[in-house]
């Protein structure tokens, strides 16, 4: 009874990775069925076994990795002993795929330790260095970041100003106002609110009504928030309801777009740091996009 339970409980633990590799693994028909019809000759690797049936333009392509247990070979291969390790599970089968499972893992395995150590010697690959990982460093990166986005909002509100569409019978108009006069009295913007069903929200008294806003302004919900530079440049901050958080990044990502802050500021109120560049791209990789390199630099 226990070998019995022992025996159902394996079964169970592989079915799942079974049923993953059934639907991951392209079983294509190939040369390589010929060998499993045979009788059982060892051990898959120390046997010559055909290699699957190709098209011409396969066998003219330089990157195709031929050789068995190659990554390619695998890829190309494993669906074929699972097909057989399923439909007929004989030790020897069964045995031959798991062998083959237990090589990926390993090659797995050596990549990730190598890929590893590349990384964090690598400050374009470290996301160390574009975002701390310890949380008292990213909360410290978080407080920088807010306080330098505080300082734009203070610049921008001396540029411009904040013009809020809205319809006093919309129900999320109301909630927006409050967000909106929060931002307003927070950073010092000049606020223009008007309505366009004449209805007006009790914390803005002093709307002016205009039912036919301007065309170009493409309105399509409401609420609709604009920052005004004068005398005639308006820019689209959000419409519909949002929070006073993404409203602020908006309109920082607005005054970088608009030339109204440089780069280096710009920078300064993002949390990760920008370290990627094209231009660093290791020599071998632009010399194999170009064609120069007859296949990829395997070591």
């Amino acid at each position: 009874m226990s070998g019995m339970v022992d025996s159902q409980l394996a079964e169970e633990s592989l079915m799942p990775f079974v049923l993953l590799l059934v639907g991951i693994c392209s079983a294509t028909v190939s040369a390589e069925q010929q060998w499993f019809s045979r009788h059982s000759e060892g051990w898959f690797w120390y046997e010559q076994i055909a290699e699957p049936e190709t098209d011409e333009n396969e066998a003219n392509d330089p990157n195709e990795r031929h050789q068995p247990l190659t990554t390619a070979w695998i890829r190309n291969n494993i669906g074929l002993y699972l097909d057989k390790a399923i439909d007929l599970p004989s030790k020897e089968n069964v045995s031959n795929y798991l062998y083959l499972d237990r090589l990926i893992k390993e090659k797995a395995e050596r990549f990730a330790y190598v890929g590893k150590q590349i990384i964090e010697s690598d400050p374009m690959l470290d996301e160390n260095v574009r975002r701390p990982i310890s949380p008292a460093a990213a909360k410290i990166k978080d407080d920088m970041a807010h306080k330098a986005r505080e300082i734009i909002l203070r610049k921008v509100a001396r540029i411009a100003g904040l013009v809020f569409y809205y319809q006093g019978s919309c129900r999320l108009c109301h909630i927006q106002a409050r967000t909106v006069q929060l931002l307003s009295m927070e950073y010092d913007f000049e606020l223009i609110t008007i309505s366009t069903d004449g209805q007006l929200i009790p914390a803005f008294p002093n709307s002016r009504i205009e039912r036919s806003p301007p065309a170009s302004l493409n309105i399509a919900t409401y609420p609709a928030l604009f920052l005004m530079q004068p005398p005639d440049n308006i820019v689209l901050i959000r419409q519909g309801s949002t929070s006073l958080t993404a409203l602020t990044e908006r309109i920082v990502d607005v005054a970088y777009q608009q030339g109204w802050i440089n780069k280096s500021e710009y920078q300064k109120t993002r949390i990760t740091n920008e370290v990627w560049s094209d231009s660093l791209l290791p020599e071998n990789i632009n010399l194999f996009n170009k064609g120069e390199l007859n296949e990829p630099p395997y070591r």
